[in-house]
């Protein structure tokens, strides 16, 4: 069956290029092509279609008005920005009901890995062991009240910085964290932020959103002095795993949004552990004495639970609306060759934070939870750099003795 989508832009002319461009795809795609955001509602009301492609910026409904409409509308569809549009609140009103944002000008050879690349991704996340999986698990996480303000607010045109610091001043609690984590070790800022529109200037939406996302979900879990533990030394874990992954990025000369994307996935990289532990503490801890004596982590997860924590908490950023992105380095930081596509990206940096920094702080005795996907680092070609941060990271934290 063929996979259907539609692109929507005023632009006619562009419309008619991007028909040329894709004429080789007709055996594979089923392209509908329109200039009007209304029409194009009205035809989803009668022919579904797996993805939408939006222009942002249209006279009778902007492409994020348009996305949102989907998204309640047509939950399970594909949503994609095409724009060259790129002021701050255009963008900052996607992050709810977008997939990906590709900006313009963008080749073929862009649009189609984005839509291969994103097709793939939905098709992991909606694969039968994990919906069985989190059908089964009775108390899974939910973002907290903030967090579905903030990104509601996101969306709207009059929202600014300004705005979501002031929601989030609003919780006193969240605050403190916000500006506590902000100026630990763990952003290297050189100076201390002293209120929160400073401290989301400097991190940025997609950062703070994420910041505000994990600090909800680990207090659901602080109930007992066991779990209490547990969620303090994730909590360092995940944000150590963060700032390593955001260093390999500024070292790998990738950009801010590759950076900032990195630390996210990195601070959220173990929201699926916490959930298992919950859940099962004792299957969960089978898990790690397993681990312990030398079996892979995600394959005795996956013996045992049906997935690995790693994608049982890509699921979870998916439902809660994270760009597809952040989702792959959460899904596939255990083995990132199984990625549909190998390129530097925040999934690398992750990974590597995950093979070579901090050890983990479950179970009986240190370890590292991750073994250092070869085929993953030959096919970018990173043998030798990889093998310098080998070096340096273990000068840094070396063998615990036995």
């Amino acid at each position: 069956m063929k996979l259907s989508i539609l692109f929507i832009d005023d632009d006619v002319n562009l419309l008619r290029g991007l028909r040329r461009i894709l004429h080789k795809h007709r055996e594979d795609w089923d392209i509908t092509f329109m200039d009007s955001p209304l029409d194009a509602l009205r035809l989803l009301e009668e022919k579904g279609f797996d993805v939408v492609v939006s222009d942002m910026r249209m006279p009778e409904m902007d492409g994020a008005s348009l996305l949102s409409e989907v998204e309640k509308r047509y939950p399970g569809t594909v949503r994609v920005v095409l724009s060259g549009y790129t002021e701050e609140k255009s963008v900052l009103r996607t992050i709810g009901p977008t997939h990906q944002y590709l900006a313009k000008p963008c080749n073929t050879e862009d649009i189609v890995s984005l839509l291969d690349r994103t097709l793939a991704l939905r098709g992991v996340l909606r694969s039968e062991p994990l919906r069985t999986l989190a059908a089964s698990l009775h108390n899974l996480p939910s973002p907290s009240a903030l967090y579905m303000r903030l990104t509601a607010e996101m969306r709207k045109e009059t929202s600014s910085m300004r705005t979501i610091a002031g929601m989030i001043s609003e919780d006193v609690a969240m605050t403190a964290e916000v500006l506590r984590i902000t100026n630990s070790a763990y952003f290297s800022l050189g100076s201390q932020v002293h209120d929160v529109f400073q401290a989301v200037r400097l991190l940025g939406l997609e950062t703070v959103r994420a910041l505000v996302l994990s600090v909800g979900i680990f207090r659901q879990f602080d109930k007992t002095p066991e779990l209490s533990a547990l969620v303090h030394d994730l909590d360092v874990y995940g944000l150590t795993v963060a700032a390593l992954a955001r260093r390999f990025a500024r070292e790998e000369g990738l950009n801010d949004g590759l950076r900032d994307q990195a630390f996210c996935a990195g601070m959220l990289s173990v929201i699926g552990t916490l959930v298992f532990f919950d859940a099962e503490p004792r299957k969960t801890k089978d898990v790690l004495r397993r681990a312990e004596r030398g079996e892979d982590l995600s394959t005795v997860e996956k013996e045992l639970f049906g997935a690995s924590q790693a994608e049982l908490g890509g699921y979870l950023l998916g439902l809660w609306g994270f760009n597809d992105a952040i989702i792959e380095a959460v899904l596939y930081q255990d083995h990132p060759s199984a990625c549909v596509y190998t390129d530097r990206s925040a999934l690398t940096c992750v990974h590597m934070a995950r093979a070579f920094g901090p050890r983990w702080p479950l179970g009986e005795r240190t370890m590292r939870p991750v073994s250092l996907d070869v085929d993953y680092v030959r096919c970018l070609g990173m043998e030798a750099k990889v093998k310098a941060w080998m070096v340096a990271l273990v000068e840094q934290d070396p063998e615990p003795k036995k």
